[in-house]
């Protein structure tokens, strides 16, 4: 039987990489797949951004930035980079509408596309945290990178 979270029963076996929301009964969960961990973050922020914001369209860019996420645990990275996008979005109401991620000697490198938050529609409350609690960042058998991850809300 295929894991109903895998990329296949997701998107379908031409989804080699992607994102969606998963149901949860309080806060919001996010999943996301890609061939390398390094893009499987740079989904998850997607994700994330997409998870209370209508992206759709061509927003306005308003900055980019690079992040550099220290090597370590998978798990570390994702919550580093969802922490700054979650931190970026407090401070000075920016969201991200495009991510590029490529895996480095000394970490990974990703790049984010800014927009602002009141040129975008708001399609639901914004993200306050993310739980430590079922966060899952793994590679399966066929080399694919997936994570799910609880947004606090």
């Amino acid at each position: 039987m295929t894991d109903p979270r895998s990329p296949e029963t997701i998107g379908g076996p031409a989804a080699r990489r992607g994102h969606r929301t998963l149901p949860h009964t309080a806060d919001m969960r996010v999943a996301a797949w890609a061939p390398t961990r390094a893009e499987c973050i740079a989904e998850a922020v997607l994700g994330v951004a997409e998870s209370f914001t209508d992206l759709g369209g061509d927003p306005p860019c308003r900055g980019a930035e690079t992040l550099h996420l220290e090597p370590g645990p998978p798990e570390d990275q994702l919550l580093a980079a969802l922490d700054e996008v979650i931190f970026q979005l407090d401070t000075t109401a920016r969201v991200p509408f495009r991510a590029e991620a490529r895996e480095e000697e000394n970490g990974i490198s990703l790049r984010l596309w800014h927009t602002e938050l009141g040129a975008v529609t708001q399609t639901g409350a914004s993200p306050k945290g993310i739980a430590l609690e079922n966060l899952r960042f793994e590679q399966g058998p066929d080399g694919t990178w997936t994570c799910e991850v609880t947004v606090d809300v």
